[in-house]
């Protein structure tokens, strides 16, 4: 977690009002555009928005630090969408990515649950908690990697396949690859993982041998860490037009053919195409049916500690 996001989650915690404004005010924006893509209604998006909200303020006690609150928050509306769908009758997966060309029907799925208890953000018991930070700290040194590195287009592979669950075809189709070269590079890199988390106290039993258990392993953990998503500023001056090439192509990709869901709602923030005016009365409204969970959920606290 970020620095600034730090100080705003002390603030909430501490039960200052304004801090919750500032943190309403933060993501809000992203948030709304990320729910509009997903249920067609800016009204409808508002809803889950202010769900999302008062389910942070529920479970704000199992947030794991070593996670970008964004991404929490992102888990939960997520599983707010899904819920909105479920109410309604309709059973419809809502993938992280918008992979170009295909629909939701072809993701590999993952589970489903109402509550964000299926996060990697929520804590465990002490000794599966410990294996999967060593897993998620491999993966965030794999990344790291590979971006200094620039080398692009293993991330966009692992990208593919881990953060966005497409199969190898998929991905040689709009990679200029073939499924052997896919394939060689999801074992080369599930094998770099597989021994970095080797010299954890706490490794992952056999996991990285078996290919399925390790896809959907890493698939939870990618989501949940969001390791190659591209920083806000990098975003900025891609829209910009000012990135050098490489990064430029890579991060077209990753918006654009992968389809990050939270990258875009982070460009669709960054670039609005509503007025401020409407933006503060978002803001406001969403404020405004949050504050009095927030008090609530101080009194819940004080609870607890007597």
């Amino acid at each position: 977690m970020n620095e600034a996001d730090g100080h705003l989650l002390q603030l909430v915690q501490s039960g200052d009002q304004e801090g919750w404004r500032q943190f309403v005010d933060r993501f809000q924006r992203r948030l709304i555009a990320f729910a509009v893509k997903r249920v067609g209604s800016v009204a409808t998006a508002e809803d889950l928005v202010q769900e999302t909200f008062v389910s942070f303020l529920s479970s704000q006690e199992n947030y794991r630090a070593d996670g970008e609150l964004e991404s929490f928050l992102f888990q939960i509306l997520r599983y707010r969408i899904i819920d909105h769908y479920r109410r309604s009758g309709i059973h419809r997966e809502v993938p992280v990515c918008d992979f170009i060309g295909s629909d939701a029907s072809d993701v590999v799925s993952d589970a489903v649950s109402t509550e964000p208890g299926v996060s990697w953000y929520v804590r465990r018991d002490e000794q599966d908690e410990r294996a999967i930070r060593a897993l998620a700290g491999a993966v965030r040194r794999l990344a790291q990697f590979l971006q200094s590195g620039e080398r692009f287009k293993e991330l966009q592979i692992a990208e593919g396949l881990f953060f966005a669950r497409r199969r190898n075809r998929e991905l040689a189709a709009v990679m200029n690859s073939s499924e052997n070269e896919i394939a060689v590079v999801k074992r080369r890199l599930i094998g770099r993982l597989r021994d970095d988390v080797s010299q954890s106290t706490e490794p992952l039993a056999d996991w990285g041998n078996d290919m399925t258990l390790a896809s959907d392993l890493l698939s939870r953990v990618w989501e949940s860490q969001r390791p190659s998503c591209p920083k806000r500023s990098t975003l900025g001056k891609f829209t910009l037009g000012i990135l050098p090439p490489p990064w430029a192509e890579y991060v077209d990709f990753h918006v654009r053919t992968l389809g990050c869901g939270f990258c875009r709602a982070n460009l669709d923030e960054l670039n609005p195409d509503t007025s401020r005016d409407d933006q503060d009365a978002a803001r406001e409204r969403l404020f405004e049916s949050t504050i009095g969970f927030f008090s609530a959920s101080l009194g819940r606290s004080g609870e607890s500690e007597i």
